[in-house]
């Protein structure tokens, strides 16, 4: 069935009518992929801006969703569009009106509504490019101008002062480019969870606090002292200049746009909008937070994946050449990601180490776009244990605990393994635990009278030294739980990887000498191609906006 069918008959949604404030010519730009309860919600907090929504036209880019958003929001919000993108290339979008498309009037009261379905998932970079490239192409003619594009991610919520709080600060000052949103916790709304970012020019990294040496320093000290901090604070007002600001809510300034261009297509998702915001702000723009404006939206890393990681990784390094900090603060990234490529192939997480192989490598021959994730998929832990041959009295499962909540999460994995062992008449491994000397906590808990405990310090002696008894028996399996072990467990064919989140599945790898050989000839081909695209990037000119 095409998507742009309907899976089945919805009410439209229908805008309770109040008085609107006027503003100026907007185009609201809302990306989503497989959320259509997400998207048609982020439609209705749209809907709800106390603004004249006759004065915006909002378009929502679908990355090929296979959960029938398209025909979903065509049903509740009656678009008067519906546009298919086909082309492969997320730079490099072609429109096509479908025969879908319903001519009606929408059901928000917007000026206009056009849903965009792309032929791939092209990210929220690519996502949003669409969107802007729609505007830039089909909108802009119609209107004969437009002022400003706010661009909406689909998980979020909006108070109904957002946009006019985004609109009223932008047009103070015609210098301002970018006006960002305090983000509040979607779940817990009286939490603010973002508010100023800042860029380190020491160490390339995005900060909550203004940086020492930084310009803003000392501006951004005496505000926070008066709040209580860039997050978890209260009296929260006003606008900040900083350096980055988010695309889950984030207005910006057409004729910026025209100026600056689009998304670097190369991102995929993550650093996108804070590469906009540098590449704004070296174009003569300011770029602010307007604290008012409010957002509610998940935390970021509540959604970080192994794939996410890559992203962020690897997109960094080019966001900060672009920033123009020059090649000592890229180049001590770069050796700090190979750095913990080896160290965490060391501590037999893989897969970690493969994916922050990858980021380096990709970012130094300028390889963009999707990764093909060479990560393990979850599955469920007595699945994954059966696959690795360790249920049996004579395998060996040995859990790694640097922290007090992995020792309660190993109980817990451990009380899921022998109840299902007991429940389908099989025979459960033994258990032992590598235990960090200064985890709190007695000696041995009562639910660990046949765990084998091993206790080791922090120290790289006892580390090596305290697992030297797993080398003639080694275990069969390893957990590593929310990828954080420091013992390099030398002996061992598998390593099970569990998140806290879901101690119920994990990921499963094969370990062992071969294939860490194999990893560090990559390693090794990742280190020189890095050298070339060091030596490569120019020495910073001169006092830079960071300094």
């Amino acid at each position: 069935m095409d998507e742009t069918i309907a899976i089945q008959q919805q009410a439209p949604v229908r805008v309770e009518a109040r008085a609107k404030t006027a503003i100026p010519r907007v185009a609201v730009v809302i990306v989503t992929w497989n959320r259509r309860e997400d998207a048609s919600n982020a439609l209705a907090a749209v809907a709800r801006q106390k603004v004249d929504l006759a004065q915006l036209d909002v378009v929502v880019v679908d990355n090929h969703s296979q959960d029938g958003t398209i025909g979903y929001l065509r049903d509740r919000w009656q678009p008067e569009r519906i546009v298919l993108n086909p082309t492969p290339a997320a730079d490099k979008p072609r429109f096509l009106m479908d025969a879908a498309s319903t001519g009606l009037t929408n059901a928000a009261g917007f000026r206009s509504l056009s849903l965009i379905r792309n032929a791939d998932n092209f990210g929220g970079c690519g996502g949003f490019n669409t969107g802007l490239s729609y505007v830039w192409d089909v909108l802009e003619k119609e209107r004969e101008g437009l002022d400003f594009v706010w661009l909406v991610d689909d998980d979020i919520d909006l108070p109904e002062d957002a946009l006019s709080n985004l609109i009223s600060c932008a047009q103070q000052d015609e210098t301002i480019g970018l006006v960002g949103s305090r983000t509040v916790d979607l779940g817990d709304r009286e939490t603010t969870i973002e508010t100023t970012v800042y860029l380190d020019p020491r160490t390339g990294l995005m900060r909550d606090e203004a940086p020492r040496g930084h310009r803003l320093h000392e501006a951004h000290r005496t505000w926070a002292a008066q709040v209580g901090g860039p997050k978890g604070g209260s009296g929260y007002e006003g606008v900040r200049e900083v350096d980055v600001v988010s695309a889950c809510s984030l207005l910006a300034r057409w004729s910026g746009v025209r100026r600056v261009g689009l998304w670097d297509a190369r991102y995929f998702i993550y650093c996108d909008d804070a590469d906009w915001s540098v590449r704004f702000a070296r174009a003569g723009y300011k770029v602010v937070l307007n604290l008012d404006a409010v957002v509610y939206h998940t935390p970021w890393h509540h959604k970080l994946t192994p794939a996410r990681l890559y992203y962020a990784q690897r997109n960094l390094l080019w966001m900060l050449v672009k920033a123009g900090l020059g090649r000592r603060v890229v180049a001590r990234r770069v050796f700090f990601l190979l750095r913990e490529s080896l160290k965490a192939m060391l501590m037999r997480r893989l897969s970690h180490a493969e994916i922050t192989r990858r980021a380096v490598l990709d970012a130094a021959i300028n390889r963009g776009g999707r990764l093909d994730d060479p990560s393990p998929k979850p599955e469920a832990i007595m699945d994954a244990l059966e696959r690795a041959g360790a249920l049996r009295r004579d395998a060996r499962v040995l859990a790694t605990c640097p922290r007090r909540a992995h020792r309660r999460l190993f109980a817990e994995v451990r009380s899921l393994v022998e109840s299902a062992c007991r429940q389908q008449g099989r025979a459960a491994p033994s258990w032992a635990m590598m235990l960090r000397s200064d985890v709190p906590g007695p000696e041995r808990r009562p639910d660990e009278g046949d765990v084998e405990i091993v206790r080791y310090s922090p120290s790289r002696r006892s580390r090596l030294y305290r697992q030297l008894r797993f080398l003639l028996h080694p275990p069969r399996v390893v957990l590593i739980f929310d990828n954080a072990n420091d013992v390099p467990i030398l002996r061992g064919g598998w390593n099970l990887h569990i998140d806290s989140k879901d101690p119920s599945s994990g990921r499963l790898e094969r370990d062992s000498l071969p294939i860490r050989l194999r990893f560090l000839a990559r390693w090794f081909h990742a280190l020189l191609r890095s050298l070339v695209f060091v030596a490569r990037l120019p020495r910073p000119k001169g006092q830079d906006r960071y300094g």
